[in-house]
Parts: C-alpha cells; sequence; structure tokens
C-alpha cells in the first residue's frame, strides 16, 4: 500500500503564476496521480483515457463562470506539469465521474460551536476518505495571492484545493451524500465551489457561493468562520437545505442526509452517526481545543464502521475500496489547520497557519 509522505509546498503571486509553480513542483506526484485514474477508470468504469478527458471538459465552462482566477489556476496548473487542461480538470472532477456509476460513503464532519470550544472560537474537523493509492499524491498547499485572500488547502495533487480555510478566516469542509439520485441540482465542481468560498472575506459571502453555483454532486458542506458561526448545506437532487450553525451548536455529518428525507443506503454512515452522537454527548462548554478534534477523528470504536477508516486489503479490487487519507482540524480564529500524514489513528497531526498562532497537536 502506497504511504509517502504529505507534499508541503508555498505558492506565491496571481492565479495563473500559482498554478505553474503548483504544477511545476508537483510534477513528479501529478503524473503518478495521471496514472492512477487514467487505470482506475479504465478498470473499473471501461473509460479510456481520452473519454475521461471527454468528461472533465464538461466541467471547463462552468468553472469560468463561478471564477475566472480559478480557471487561470487550473491553466497554470495544465501548463506547468505538461498535461492537458482536460486531464487536470479530470483530477478534480474525479468524484463526480465516478459517483454517476458507483455509490461513495466517504469522509465525516464535526462543527464546534464557540461555547463549546476552549479558546472561544469555531473548529471545524473532518476525515478525508477515499483510495490507499491516493496517499502518494496528496498535498498541503498554502497560497500567498496577489488576486484574493491567502489560503490554505488540503487536496490532491493537480487539482487547485479541497478543504481548507483563508485569511479571513472562512473554513470550509464536504462529505458526500448518499441520495436518491447521483446528481443534485448544480453544475459545479463540489471542490471547486469549496475553493471559491475560500475566495470570500465573510461567511454570508461564501454561502452565497454555494447558492448561487451549486455543486453537481449530492454532497454537505460545513462552512464556518472565525466569530462562532458556521452553516451546513446539503446540496440534494431535489435543491440546497440549509442549517445555521452557532455558537451553542456541536453538529456532526457522515454520508446521509439530516436536513431532508432523501434514502441512502450507507450502512456504515448510519453507525458512524451513532458513534459521533457518543462522543458529542458528553462535551463540557468551553472544554473543546484541537486536540480533542483529532481524537474524534481518530475513534476506532466500530471496527470497519469506525470513524478513522482502515484499509481493508480484501476489499482491494473493489472500486470502494477505502481508508482515510488524512484528518483534518480547521481553526478559523487562529487561521491554523492540523492534518494527519495518513489515518489519525495512527499518525500524528502536522500543523500548518497563515499566522504565528498555531499550536502543537
Amino acid at each position: 500500500m502506497p504511504n509517502a509522505s504529505l507534499h508541503v509546498i508555498e505558492v506565491r503571486g496571481n492565479s495563473r503564476q500559482r498554478g505553474i509553480q503548483h504544477g511545476r513542483q508537483l510534477r513528479t506526484a501529478i503524473d503518478r496521480a495521471v496514472s492512477f485514474y487514467e487505470e482506475f477508470f479504465r478498470q473499473h468504469l471501461d473509460m479510456t483515457p481520452r473519454e475521461m478527458q471527454q468528461r472533465a471538459a464538461r466541467y471547463i465552462d462552468p468553472t469560468a463562470a463561478l471564477s475566472p482566477h480559478l480557471a487561470d489556476e487550473f491553466e497554470g496548473i495544465a501548463e506547468g506539469s505538461q498535461h492537458p487542461l482536460e486531464t487536470i480538470y479530470a483530477l478534480t472532477a474525479r468524484y463526480e465521474i465516478t459517483f454517476e456509476r458507483i455509490k461513495l460513503g466517504e469522509c465525516s464532519n464535526v462543527f464546534v460551536g464557540s461555547d463549546w470550544s476552549a479558546d472561544g472560537g469555531t473548529l471545524l474537523g473532518m476525515n478525508w476518505e477515499w483510495r490507499p493509492e491516493v496517499m502518494d499524491f496528496r498535498a498541503v498547499i498554502t497560497s500567498r495571492c496577489d488576486d484574493g485572500p491567502d489560503h490554505i488547502v488540503v487536496t490532491e495533487c493537480g487539482s487547485p484545493g479541497k478543504y481548507g480555510l483563508n485569511e479571513a478566516g472562512i473554513a470550509a469542509i464536504e462529505t458526500g451524500l448518499g441520495c436518491s439520485r447521483p446528481h443534485g441540482m448544480g453544475r459545479q465542481l463540489f471542490a471547486n465551489v469549496i475553493r471559491h468560498t475560500l475566495a470570500q472575506a465573510s461567511l454570508g459571502d461564501a454561502v452565497a457561493v454555494v447558492r448561487r453555483h451549486p455543486p453537481e454532486a449530492t454532497v454537505s458542506f460545513m462552512l464556518a468562520d472565525a466569530t462562532g458561526n458556521g452553516v451546513n448545506v446539503e446540496c440534494t437532487p431535489d435543491g440546497l437545505h440549509e442549517q445555521t450553525l452557532g455558537g451553542g451548536d456541536l453538529a456532526w455529518h457522515t454520508n446521509h442526509c439530516r436536513l431532508t428525507t432523501e434514502p441512502c443506503d450507507f450502512a456504515d454512515s448510519f453507525a458512524r452517526g451513532r458513534r459521533w452522537e457518543q462522543l458529542l454527548a458528553d462535551v463540557a462548554p468551553a472544554s473543546v481545543d484541537a486536540q480533542r478534534v483529532g481524537a474524534w477523528l481518530a475513534d476506532r470504536a466500530g471496527g470497519a464502521d469506525a470513524i478513522c477508516k482502515l484499509p481493508n486489503p480484501a476489499s482491494a479490487n473493489s472500486a470502494t475500496y477505502l481508508q482515510t487519507l488524512c484528518s483534518i482540524v480547521l481553526a478559523p480564529r487562529a487561521r491554523a489547520t492540523w492534518v494527519s500524514d495518513g489515518p489519525s489513528c495512527n499518525f500524528p497531526y502536522r500543523s500548518f497557519a497563515l499566522a504565528d498562532q498555531e499550536a502543537p497537536v
């Protein structure tokens, strides 16, 4: 099983310049990502590399409509890595392409309101889950931007970003949703929607991005700011469903809808949800710090249905061969994040920050 360390880079300048730096610095890892997805799509979706490019090309125009800066960054990554633009889009579109044919139950999220946190700031936690092979091309990218807020993202090499926070104290995470149909109401890649929320200066503006540009995928977003506020948005086939989160809230999300009655056949999602209820039941006010959120994400109660997933070799030939690639704790008030270099039940966290305010986990 691949067990490469996180790729950690910093990029600077405008969007295209940052994309070129990303593509050049991570070119070898991007090559591995492209090779993996070409083989994965061939084996599990009977899709050739050319068909993969054609499917991914559908998102080029919607991305430009969402954010010209983000479209420039994709073009820079393609130039820097020397891959066709459509291939680079396919790396970000892998979830949407796969989910059309194969249901994936992956990732867990948690929101800690400011009344519960030790420092009076909001905390978000996420377990990012996908194929063990992706351990070879995970990255933490710090972006110092000339054309938008500085930000830190956790992502796959070759993708502009999946989960993270920005200098304005906006943080965003996501988990997939099993619904009655594979598509929601929008046209955007979910990762691009998250990246554009991180280009915003307020939580209201970030939520407005989701409302104006909903994703194609059925997903649940959790957004938070540095003042203790948050929003959970479930993007479903029948529309967007929102829940306002505040200082007094502790909230979790796995892979079934909680704000609407969409059906879900992921049994382990409900099992993880029950475990989240247990973990959050004994929380005292002003007691939760990043270390405790990190420990929740590392929880192994439930074995195969645990919050922190280890790969099951018996399912290695299945498209749904999953593990926790890393656990992520986001502290918008501190503009800091902690990322485990593998399943957090076995790997320690590393700290990253936009300012010198981070604390060890």
